[in-house]
């Protein structure tokens, strides 16, 4: 078994799938549809709340910003180190919190091309 973070997923790049708003004191509210099927995208009308609103605090705003397309994993694990430098375990924190946000559909990561 090999230890997470693996080299392979520190150097996927995570790239936000779904939309935010702002809530309270600058941070981030994610808003994930209840039917991401396109084919059932239809019940969504029907619903009167068809987003889960999931509030993030500060250490995951920095997260969800820094998420933007060009920075590998290991890229926003350091910014949010240097960001958050009394957390512990900054690296391994951030790729726990990267890989539930893309097992949830909140990210997509991609590998750059060139890489194996």
């Amino acid at each position: 078994m090999t230890a997470f973070p693996d080299e392979a997923f520190l150097a996927a790049v995570p790239v936000q799938a779904l939309s935010h708003e702002p809530g309270e004191g600058g941070n981030l509210i994610l808003l994930r549809p209840k039917v991401l099927s396109k084919r059932w995208a239809w019940v969504l009308r029907l619903m009167k709340k068809p987003v889960y609103r999931v509030r993030l605090d500060a250490r995951g705003t920095a997260v969800w910003e820094a998420c933007d397309g060009v920075r590998t994993v290991a890229e926003v694990a350091a910014l949010v180190a240097e960001r958050f430098p009394e957390e512990p375990d900054t690296t391994l924190r951030t790729a726990l919190f990267i890989r539930e946000l893309a097992r949830g559909k909140f990210l997509n990561l991609f590998q750059r091309p060139g890489l194996s």
